[in-house]
């Protein structure tokens, strides 16, 4: 039986309704403009491992490196997500999810993160089966669990990572021969903010955060632990109905090299490491760029440039006369010129009437083949 949710305190006064909506409103905007800044962070570090992987040879002592590079990112690229989603109302999305897939990605991170004092133990069951989860919630649980147990072996011990099916229901635990928890720690471990640490060492968010998006998920969650005998947190959730398996990304074609021969783009992008990424894929498929810093640089190119332009690549911040300045000013003097947005933004459809795109939005960050598979779309198109 878990623990009930019990209410925090408010300090101060009872805010009035007004009140409780305007700062409501102040956190959904900052929250977007966080979301849009860490997407172009990500966008860069997920590129450029992306294009790091494709130069390494299968058996290059690095490419782990660079996967883990790339795994973690794409965690990061969830968690994103699911914050946008939070602001947004909208539930996570879930999709079919195999659990030692995700432990085995995990485990090829944590010495850096557990330190070399604690060994990683990991058991998993060949027959486990598929569960209907969000991907990047249950990896942000697994590593909160990690971390968590972490720090209740200051001194080393050993940590175990174990998949198995019971039933109807897969198992994940997570094992430790840490200090464990009393029965006080025990009632109250899943409330928000709540924590033993010092301060300045732990939000409390971390546990709560795990019964959270199990409980969304469909699942439970049970712990056993008692002072200095460590503490094994066991995940159940519901075995996902299992469909034809999905299909695996194709391998680049031999000639992608030459996918833009003959095609010129102009990238309109204020971030320059984004701008330089973007260049660097567009480039290595046979792509012409041309580089606009800045709105009045696309404009002057857009009028002056000699030779053909069929695409414009512009970065949006957000909806508005602003974001379509540029844009239009580009298709003004290229009639026929396609249009493809990229934006780290959270894009609420609402914002933008009265405000109509000129072409489709890419979300930051993203693939490789997201980006490239998109041009070309919008080259067939219409």
């Amino acid at each position: 039986m878990m623990p009930e949710r019990a209410a925090l305190p408010v300090p101060g006064h009872a805010p009035k309704l007004d009140e409780v909506l305007a700062e409501n409103e102040r956190l959904r905007r900052l929250a977007r403009s966080v979301a849009h800044d860490l997407n172009n962070i990500l966008a860069v570090v997920t590129g450029y491992s992306e294009l790091i992987l494709r130069g390494l040879r299968p058996n290059d002592p690095l490419r782990g490196n660079a996967e883990s590079i790339k795994k973690a990112t794409e965690w990061g690229i969830a968690l994103a997500q699911d914050v946008l989603a939070a602001v947004r109302r909208q539930p996570a999305a879930a999709t079919p999810v195999d659990l030692n897939q995700l432990v085995a990605n995990v485990a090829r991170v944590l010495q850096p993160i557990v330190g070399e004092r604690i060994e990683v133990v990991t058991r998993l069951d060949p027959a486990l089966g598929r569960v209907n989860v969000n991907q990047g919630q249950m990896g942000q649980v697994l590593m909160n669990l990690v971390v968590n147990a972490r720090d209740a072996m200051p001194n080393g011990g050993r940590l175990t990572l174990e998949t198995c099916r019971a039933g109807e229901e897969v198992l994940l635990s997570v094992s430790d021969t840490g200090s464990g928890m009393d029965a006080v720690t025990r009632e109250r471990m899943f409330e928000p903010y709540f924590t033993t640490k010092e301060p300045g060492k732990g939000t409390g968010l971390g546990l709560s955060t795990v019964y959270d998006v199990v409980t969304q998920n469909g699942g439970r969650i049970e712990v056993a632990s008692d002072t200095g005998e460590g503490s094994t947190f066991t995940i159940y959730l519901p075995v996902y109905d299992e469909g034809p398996e999905p299909e695996e990304t194709p391998a680049p074609a031999a000639g992608e090299a030459t996918a833009g021969a003959g095609r010129t783009v102009l990238l309109v992008e204020d971030e320059g490491e984004v701008r330089m990424l973007i260049r660097e894929i567009l480039q290595m498929h046979g792509y012409e760029v041309l580089e606009a810093r800045d709105r009045a640089h696309a404009l002057q190119l857009g009028a002056l440039y000699p030779g053909a332009m069929d695409l414009v690549i512009a970065s949006v911040a957000r909806p508005g006369p602003a974001t379509d300045e540029v844009v239009q000013g580009v298709v003004a003097a290229r009639p026929g010129i396609k249009v493809l947005y990229v934006s780290g933004y959270l894009e609420d459809h609402e914002e933008w009437v009265g405000h109509p795109r000129l072409g489709p939005v890419l979300q930051k960050p993203f693939t490789v083949a997201d980006l490239t598979d998109t041009i070309a779309r919008v080259l067939k198109g219409p």
